[in-house]
């Protein structure tokens, strides 16, 4: 018997073997007050149809579980509540490079899950090419309160910060593909 040699084409998918390109991850705990916005917007954009180049999940606090996600994405959009000493309702953007920092000051018990995640990716050489956080400055983040009016009122600017990233997500693996044509 003859093996074929292994090819990311028999995988099926143009960018490693991924069944969408554009991962777009809502994380953190709705039960601890503004720690809940990622797993919101998660919600808000699920409404929205962005076709199946586009996945957009709520990881709440899955943890490591979320790994395979990440593993077929080619770029990585994470939606959270952040704490970076900025006004609360403030919305931020990290880039990759700037995760590693965010995930250091630990504001719920999901951080540490998405901090061992991205790093055992990177371990297996799957971590997507491109990774933004969208975060939206926390007010609170103490148990089974509701979300600030701070974060609620910054939702929407949030949306929008994410739409546009997936937006140039797009363009950009319109762009890879074409080159590759």
């Amino acid at each position: 018997m003859k093996l074929e040699p292994y090819t990311e084409e028999l995988r099926g998918c143009p960018v490693k073997g991924n069944a969408y390109p554009v991962l777009v991850l809502g994380i953190g705990n709705p039960l601890m007050g503004d720690d809940g916005a990622g797993v919101e917007l998660a919600h808000r954009l699920q409404e929205r149809d962005y076709g199946p180049l586009v996945h957009v999940e709520e990881g709440g606090t899955q943890g490591m579980t979320l790994l395979p996600l990440l593993e077929d994405a080619d770029t990585l959009i994470l939606l959270d509540a952040v704490r970076t000493g900025a006004l609360p309702g403030t919305v931020v953007t990290r880039s990759r490079e700037e995760l590693p920092r965010h995930f250091s000051r630990v504001m719920s018990p999901h951080q540490i899950g998405m901090k061992e995640v991205l790093g055992a990716a990177q371990l297996c050489g799957t971590l997507p090419r491109a990774i933004t956080l969208v975060g939206v400055e926390a007010l609170h983040t103490d148990f089974c309160r509701p979300m600030s009016a701070e974060v609620q009122e910054a939702l929407p600017k949030a949306l929008d910060t994410a739409e546009a990233l997936i937006a140039r997500a797009l363009a950009e693996h319109q762009a890879r593909k074409n080159a590759h044509a």
